[in-house]
């Protein structure tokens, strides 16, 4: 390939990734007021201990068979040539092999495991109709991989709204109906089932068992490579679970599960679109390396204007909205909270530049970065947990995250470089001082649901003034690409 033919194709590729984000965070936009309503409903109306059923429940079930649904499917979105029918037809029998293995084999092992965790038996009906969720996921897997090869974010933007419409529609009622943590299961099982639905509708291949492995060598050896890294986030990121269920009991892992989730609606929800998006389009333009680090700066700006303002503003008013919006049974989480508040902030990087790792061919590389993260956060939730209970968990997690996050961005600088200025010093430097202020305020406004809303908004006016004041030009034309591109009146960006 010639490089005017390359440099179009990065062109057209880049303009798709802009594109897919303008849609993702459009779609971002829309979910997030649904998820955040569905879980402060979820969270007035559950208790500490539904939340923590649920986590423990579904870490047996429907985390553990992710981890064979995205390798496998990784493998296929990351090489450069379209795989063939067959080896759609390969991954997907091997994927249905390791999940009904996995199924079994953690259905069996239930009586013994819920002892351990001081659980009541009772929770195995919930694990065993959560056991479905990966086998009708893996329906959808290979459709997932030919959207994503074939950069369809509008597809995805529909698929994650009325996957997030179903969950928060079906939660919210069985909760209020009085179903406790079957309110989680019931949710995730329909969600699943809207999601495998419209994923194979949009993108039909033909469903056969097939298990002849020649010719996939370097596909299977990827994979394998990129799961053993989903492994190792799978240990370190349900800590809460493995080690905080046996140590603390549900309602601890509840605290966590509920802090984790309301910084994840702060955080990285964008931060995880973002990410969704750059893998493959990066794998598409992986050999013009200043396309891609071009990409990369620009997506990582992005996510830090969208979340590090939200993780500020949130912190600084977190115990007025844990007893005005939440209540006040969720006080005992608020310092871990905060913990997870860092880890976000950290996972903006970590998040977005394993991906780009992998989308560079750079497996090893970052599995590691992995392992040693994973080992990292083991050693200082096991040091800290003795000292300040299950909220030693949450400290582990913002303790282990800053140099990770140095050590990612320094191995990513050996082969594509990225400036820090605009797309994270100042995003932080602006969203610490729209904190500040805010936290200085509160002091003024008893609490209620008018305060917390209006001095959110204040902080927030307070950010966006500061950008602006410090870069309006350069904010200005970057949305007006967007808009364009969205729009589909621009076919080229001429910043790759």
């Amino acid at each position: 390939m010639t490089d005017s033919s390359e440099s179009q194709r990065s062109s057209e590729i880049g303009t798709k990734t802009m594109r897919g984000v303008s849609l993702m965070v459009m779609r971002t936009l829309i979910l997030y007021p649904i998820g955040l309503v569905g879980e402060i409903s979820l969270a007035r109306l559950l208790t500490p201990e539904d939340f923590g059923v649920y986590a423990l429940a579904s870490f047996v079930t429907v985390t553990l068979a992710g981890v064979l649904e995205v390798g496998l499917a990784a493998s296929l979105i990351q090489r450069k040539a379209e795989p063939r029918d067959e080896e759609y037809q390969v991954l997907f029998s091997l994927q249905i092999l390791g999940i009904t293995a996995l199924v079994l084999f953690t259905f069996f092992l239930a009586p013994y495991l819920f002892p351990l965790l001081d659980l009541d038996a009772g929770i195995r009906w919930k694990l065993l109709v959560l056991l479905f969720c990966p086998w009708i996921s893996s329906f959808a897997t290979m459709s997932s991989v030919k959207l994503e090869r074939e950069l369809r974010y509008a597809v995805f933007a529909k698929i994650d709204i009325l996957r997030g419409l179903t969950y928060v529609a079906t939660a919210v009622p069985l909760a209020y109906l009085g179903c406790k943590s079957w309110s989680f299961v019931g949710a995730i099982t329909v969600s699943t089932i809207v999601k495998a639905w419209v994923a194979f509708r949009e993108a039909p291949w033909p469903v056969r068992f097939r298990l002849r492995l020649k010719g996939m060598r370097h596909t299977l050896h990827f994979g394998i490579i990129f799961q053993l890294s989903t492994l190792t986030s799978l240990f370190r990121d349900h800590i809460a679970v493995i080690l905080g269920g046996p140590l603390f009991g549900a309602q601890s892992v509840g605290y966590l599960n509920w802090a984790k989730n309301t910084t994840y609606y702060s955080s990285q929800i964008f931060a995880q679109v973002v990410s969704r998006v750059a893998f493959p389009s990066i794998s598409r333009v992986q050999n013009d390396r200043q396309a891609a680090a071009r990409m990369t700066e620009l997506l990582l700006k992005y996510v830090n204007i969208f979340t590090l303002p939200i993780i500020m503003i949130f912190a600084a008013l977190i115990p007025e909205f844990v007893a005005v919006v939440y209540t006040n049974k969720w006080s005992p989480a608020i310092p871990a909270f905060y913990a997870y508040s860092v880890r976000m902030i950290g996972s903006n990087f970590t998040t977005l530049i394993i991906g780009v790792l992998s989308a560079l061919g750079m497996v090893k590389q970052s599995l590691r970065i992995l392992i040693w993260w994973t080992l990292l956060d083991w050693l200082l939730a096991l040091a800290l947990t003795p000292y300040f209970g299950f909220t030693g968990i949450a400290l582990a997690y913002a303790a282990s995250v800053v140099p990770i996050s140095i050590w990612l961005v320094v191995e990513l600088n050996r082969t594509i470089k990225i400036k820090l200025m605009s797309s994270f010093y100042q995003p932080f430097i602006f969203g610490a001082l729209a904190g500040v202020v805010t936290f200085l305020i509160k002091p003024f406004f008893l609490p209620s649901w008018a305060s917390v809303i209006g001095l959110t908004l204040a902080g927030l006016i307070i950010f966006v003034a500061l950008l602006l004041l410090a870069e309006r030009k350069v904010i200005f034309g970057e949305c007006r690409t967007f808009l364009a591109i969205v729009l589909k009146r621009q076919d080229n960006v001429p910043s790759y």
